[in-house]
Order: structure tokens, then sequence, then C-alpha cells
């Protein structure tokens, strides 16, 4: 064969080689194409369904309960023992309010109570002698009765025989005469009677007053012990901004205290994955302040209203939970309420964004939650 020939007779060969490699090649990147196109459906469908069934949030943030810390007394803060964003007990002293003017209530009180008991005890002393003289005053009215219905028994028989000339006019008007002056003497006797019946009632009176005197002292005992304002349960100042000198009002907010004895997180979920979610799931939530600490917690409940962005009246109560586009429409948000388990007051702060995935029933459910 001839050179020329021979190098044509390689170039073919060549030619051909390279072109089944270039077709392998091909198929070969398209075989992987699909492959990781069908790799990349599958993880989709995958992830799709691992939501549905744990449906996942970072639209979520920490929240504790919070009170107003107010006096039920007014007066000058005398003493501020806290400061804020301190952490205090349960039962820790956090102010006090003169409790001067409370004081002399308490002495009042005190001084009012004293003489009723005095004059209690006189009474007392008297009793047994006024009631004799109440029975020493019922008796002479009995007596003083008796004699009068004597008297006018005897007039009335005597004032028939007069015409008769059986008696005289002088024995009828000196009976008349006895009638009267017993009268008189009846009269007499009951309003003794009457006079003693007081001087007993008067010792009733005074324990009558008793019971209102006593409550009287402790009512100003009460109000000076509210002059001294402890925290009700552990927790955390926020928003102290006063100092001795400050004039308390009573039921007037001094400044607020977080609850630190239970956390919770309010987690907003679409509302197609709230089908997915029941009260008494478990949850896993993850603080952004603090990223590679796990916590537990169980779903409390599912708010079954939120105020809707196109309501043009405000609804009072209702929760607010802002869509992320305002130009189309997306699915509403609801908060759902999901108590922490084991939560740590160093790293939970009202507020921080928390990011929550609901993991189901993982434990056996109550009769309640079965409902």
């Amino acid at each position: 064969m001839k050179p020329a020939q021979k190098e044509r007779t390689d170039l073919a060969v060549g030619s051909g080689i390279d072109s089944a490699q270039g077709r392998w090649k091909r198929f070969l990147i398209l075989l992987l194409s699909v492959a990781i196109l069908g790799l990349a459906v599958v993880l989709s469908v995958l992830a799709w369904n691992l939501n549905e069934r744990h449906p996942r949030t970072d639209d979520g943030v920490a929240r504790a309960n919070v009170i107003g810390i107010a006096p039920r007394v007014f007066g000058p803060i005398i003493k501020v023992n806290v400061s804020d964003n301190q952490f205090v007990r349960g039962g820790d002293l956090l102010f006090e309010i003169d409790p001067a003017d409370f004081q002399l209530n308490v002495d009042r009180a005190k001084a009012a109570l004293d003489a009723l008991d005095e004059q209690i005890v006189t009474a007392k002393s008297q009793d047994a002698q006024l009631k004799f003289q109440i029975k020493a005053a019922e008796a002479a009215v009995r007596q003083a009765t008796a004699e009068r219905d004597q008297a006018a028994d005897t007039l009335h028989r005597l004032e028939p025989l007069l015409p008769k000339a059986f008696t005289t006019r002088e024995q009828v008007d000196e009976a008349r005469t006895k009638v009267a002056s017993l009268d008189a003497e009846v009269a007499q006797a009951n309003e003794k009677l009457n006079q003693a019946r007081v001087a007993v009632s008067a010792l009733a009176t005074l324990q009558a007053q008793r019971p209102g005197t006593v409550a009287a002292l402790g009512t100003a005992q009460l109000e000076l012990s509210y002059t001294r304002i402890y925290a009700p349960f552990d927790g955390q100042v926020i928003g102290l901004n006063i100092s001795e000198g400050a004039y308390a009002h009573a039921g007037v907010e001094v400044f607020s205290f977080l609850d630190s004895r239970r956390w919770y997180v309010l987690a907003n979920f679409r509302e197609r994955e709230l089908q997915s979610i029941r009260p008494g799931m478990e949850a896993e939530v993850y603080l952004l302040s603090d990223p590679e600490r796990r916590f537990q917690g169980v779903v409390q409940g599912i708010s079954p209203a939120v105020q809707s962005q196109e309501d043009d009246v405000e609804i009072k109560g209702l929760p607010f939970v802002k869509r992320d586009l305002n130009w189309v429409r997306i699915a509403q948000r609801f908060p759902v309420r999901i108590e922490i388990e084991n939560p740590d007051p160093k790293v939970f702060r009202m507020g921080t964004t928390a990011v929550t995935t609901i993991l189901g029933f993982t434990r056996p459910r109550t009769d309640q939650e079965k409902q």
C-alpha cells in the first residue's frame, strides 16, 4: 500500500473511533443528567413529604409572660432594691413605699380597739348588777300592775252600786283616785324597767361594734404591709426607670416583670401546614442566639384566628402575622404556641428568633390529646 493511501486509511479509522467515543460520552452525559434530574426530583418529593409530615418554620419568636408590678397603695418610694434586667427570686423585696401614714392608721385602729375593749370589760362587770336591776324592775312592774288591776276591779264593783245607794260617792271617788295612783306607779315601774334594759343593751351594742373595729385594724395593717412590694415569682425586672423619691400611685405600673418560670415559642406556620399539627405533638426548637443547642417543646395549641391584612378595621385581641410578600397571594400564617420543656433562662430572651420543627407524636398520647 502506498504511503498516501495508508495515511488516509489511518485517518478514517481514527475518525471512526473518535466518533464512537464522542457518542458514548454524550450518552454518559445524558444518562448522568437524567440521573441527577431524577435524584433531584426524588429528593424534592422526599423533602416536600418530610415538610408536610414535619412542618418547619424559621418565623418564630421566644416568648414569656410579662406582668406589670403596681403597688396597691400610694406614697413616695423610699427604697429600690433591684436594678433593671436583674433576675430575682419569688418573694424578694423589690421596692418600699414610705410607711409612715399607714403606720399611723394602724396605731389609730389599735387605740380604737383597745378603748372599745375597755368599755366592753366595764360593761361586763356591770352586767350582773344590771340584770338584777332588770329582774327587780320587772317584779315591780308586775306588783304595780296587779295592785292597779285589783283597784280597778274594786272600782268596777262600786260604780254600779252608787245609784242604788249601796255605797257612797266618797268610796267611789277614793277607788278612782287609787286606780289613777296605781296607773302612775305602773308607768313609773315600766320606765325603770326600760332604763335597766337600755343599760344592759349597751354591752350588746359594744360587742356588736367590735368586729367592725377589728376589721378596720386588719385593713390598716394590710395597707401597711402593701408598702413593701415583693416579687410574685422568679423573674426578671424590665423597664425599671425610677429611683428613690418617685411617687407611686395605687394600681399604676412601676415597671414590668418577666415570668422566667415558663417559656414558649410562637411559631407562625402556613395555613396548609396546620393539618399536620395537633396539640400534644413534640417539637424541636433552635434559637438563633445559640443555634448549637436543641430545645424540646410540646404544641400547646393553634391560634383559631389572626388579623387579616385585608381587614380595614383592626380587631383587638387578634394576633397579626405579617406576610412575606404584598404583591402576590400567599398562604396566611397562623401562630402555633409551643411550650418549652427544658428552657435555659440564660439563653432564652423574649423576642429571640426561633427555628421550629414539628416532630409529631413521639410518645404515648393522653385521652385529651387523642380528642
